[in-house]
């Protein structure tokens, strides 16, 4: 009796063992930072783009402002010089991912699929959110703040970057709105089922 139940407990030590080592081989693999992805996506696609935008937008609105003394002047020079930063990033970082997607194909088209990927990819939600922002929003935001705030020290250009940074919020709000709209439209056009007038009934 004495020996069985050591047999029975060195079972019972091995499954124990056993047990442990399989929750170790099975345990989940740790949560993903969703923060830590949406900011290297954000930065991967926009990070430099906006660099070179912001840019461009504080030397129109210097340039503007100096020249002509007026607030929706410097705003929509700051708005034109933004765009030029912005979208000459975009545009060569779209043409390049364009390339490398169509290298194996050549001629006309590699030309046209180089460009239905850039329109796919990066361009068709940008427009969207663009169309918008690029005359209405963005220089009615910087005008508007730097007027708002133009009696305190330095309040031009407080407004200005307040202005700036609120239309970059609107921007980017139309911007994931269009991406996605288009993709569920994608999804939509690639998962209809197909109607088979054979088996419908007259």
């Amino acid at each position: 009796m004495g020996g069985a139940m050591s047999g029975v407990s060195v079972d019972v030590a091995a499954v124990a063992v056993v047990t442990a080592g399989g929750a170790e081989a099975v345990a989940a693999p740790p949560i993903p930072d969703r923060r830590a992805g949406w900011w290297r996506a954000w930065r991967d696609r926009f990070g430099l783009a906006e660099v070179c935008g912001t840019l461009g937008a504080v030397a129109g609105f210097a340039a503007g402002y100096a020249q002509a003394g007026s607030l929706l002047a410097a705003a929509a020079l700051a708005t034109i010089g933004e765009a030029i930063g912005f979208y000459g990033c975009i545009a060569a970082k779209t043409g390049s991912a364009a390339r490398r997607a169509t290298a194996h194909l050549g001629g006309w088209r590699r030309l046209a699929a180089g460009a239905w990927h850039a329109v796919r990819e990066q361009l068709a939600s940008c427009a969207v959110a663009e169309t918008v922002d690029g005359f209405l929003i963005r220089p009615g935001c910087m005008a508007g703040a730097a007027w708002l705030l133009r009696a305190l020290p330095g309040g031009v250009w407080i407004g200005f970057a307040l202005g700036k940074a609120a239309a970059d919020v609107a921007w980017y709000l139309l911007e994931a709105s269009a991406r996605r709209g288009g993709r569920i439209v994608g999804q939509g056009v690639i998962t209809r089922p197909v109607r088979d007038d054979g088996q419908v009934p007259a």
